[in-house]
């Protein structure tokens, strides 16, 4: 039951980064300032909290593709253990 919440959340997360992503489209000095900032951030919560998500390929294009919502959307996906899993 809770799997289908996170999911119904995740779906709701990637409509809103398409509306997002479609508004900063045409301010493309926004898009490139939201997806700075929010590689920093990911970079910041990784070092300070130790959240253990792998910067590869994938995390840095949905980072730079969907900035701060790309990040919450990794981050809800994280922690739901759906992806970004380190294996130890």
């Amino acid at each position: 039951m809770v799997k289908q919440y996170i999911e119904l959340g995740t779906l709701i997360l990637a409509i809103v980064a398409l509306w997002l992503l479609l508004v900063f489209i045409n301010n493309p000095i926004a898009l490139l300032v939201n997806s700075a900032i929010a590689f920093v951030l990911l970079l910041l919560i990784n070092a300070i909290f130790k959240v253990g998500i792998p910067i590869n390929i994938i995390t840095v294009l949905i980072v730079a593709i969907g900035g701060i919502i790309g990040l919450l959307l990794i981050l809800l996906l994280r922690y739901s253990n759906v992806a970004f899993r380190t294996e130890n």
